[in-house]
């Protein structure tokens, strides 16, 4: 195992947590615990045996000696723009970041000529959505002369214990859905159908603007029965009244109501040697929050073995399935 130091920016929220005690299982020792309050980060570092630090984003101040020794920096947190990012980058560090934004994407990606002059590297879309999605959706595109189509749905539980900035990013981004958005997809071995609604997930963006497929779509569902057609048009509507959020956020983190499943279905259709082709791809587990502690604690582990070159990537441009998929189904993971 790679002697190279981590730093976990809130590596005491719910991902940033399984993170650090998943490196710790796979060898990882030399890793820091950070965030802008001592003591939970002392409190998980020291249970873990990582060294911990002081760190806010939001004051460049902290930066410096967060920074000190430091090889690669995770972030587990929300930002409002990529100043950090540019910092670390700056410095010739490693940067990964399991953030959903498509926003923050799009502006750490601006930093590409910074990141190669400055001899530092990021790697982007290391979780669940985006992350794994990306990753079958190459899997299921790679081999088609033409990519007409691909199509990602994302089944998350309603019992699931998700974390704050999660819930938040979901309830934010809902929109009123006209009856002819609402569709029914299939998940799993089962083929259990949940009702589901076109959501901003950012692997659908990233897929079309460094890939170049002309439509990638990728639509969400909830694992409970509950969950109808009309609920959904529910939902979205009640998500575009401010005060409603504070309350639906209150209730999805006391009640839960289904599954902690979590399940992934790709299609991608197109032609190959001038034929129709359709390729179909799925993954079942339990847990959204584990899984993308998973995810990015792998990625961590392959990055510290062999780092890219520098610049900005995306995890899918660097690496493919078949180095996560042993990893992913020793959790009693499907990917099929």
């Amino acid at each position: 195992m790679s002697k190279r130091s981590v730093l976990i920016v809130g590596g005491y929220g719910q991902v940033g947590r399984a993170m650090a005690a998943r490196l710790r299982q796979m060898g990882c020792t030399a890793v820091t615990i950070g965030g802008r309050r001592r003591a939970p980060a002392q409190g998980v570092a020291e249970k873990l045996g990582y060294r911990w630090t002081t760190i806010d984003l939001n004051d460049g101040r902290t930066w410096s000696g967060a920074l000190e020794g430091i090889d690669v920096v995770v972030v587990c947190m929300d930002q409002d723009g990529p100043a950090f990012a540019e910092a670390v980058l700056e410095r010739g560090l490693g940067y990964i970041d399991i953030t959903a934004s498509d926003d923050l994407f799009r502006q750490i990606e601006a930093l590409e000529a910074f990141a190669i002059a400055s001899g530092g590297w990021a790697v982007l879309s290391v979780g669940l959505a985006p992350g794994l999605t990306n990753l079958m959706a190459r899997a299921c595109a790679d081999g088609m002369d033409q990519v007409e189509k691909i199509e990602i749905g994302i089944l998350l539980g309603l019992g699931d214990a998700h974390g704050t900035a999660a819930l938040n990013w979901t309830l934010e981004n809902l929109r009123p859905y006209p009856s002819s958005a609402i569709r029914r997809i299939a998940f799993g071995s089962r083929s259990v159908q949940r009702a589901s609604i076109p959501f901003d997930f950012a692997d659908q963006h990233v897929l079309m603007r460094r890939h170049g497929y002309e439509r990638v779509t990728t639509r969400l569902a909830f694992d409970t029965p509950l969950v109808t057609a009309g609920g959904l048009r529910l939902l979205g509507h009640l998500g575009r009244i401010q005060g409603m959020r504070g309350v639906m956020r209150w209730l999805f983190s006391k009640f839960r109501v289904g599954s902690d499943r979590v399940g992934l279905s790709v299609t991608a259709v197109g032609r190959t040697q001038g034929k129709p082709s359709r390729r179909f791809m799925s993954f079942e587990a339990r847990k959204e929050a584990e899984i993308t502690a998973l995810m990015a604690s792998q990625t961590i582990v392959l990055m510290l073995d062999e780092p890219p070159q520098t610049g900005i990537h995306h995890l899918e441009e660097i690496r493919g399935i078949d180095d996560f998929a042993d990893g992913l189904r020793g959790e009693g993971s499907v990917l099929a």
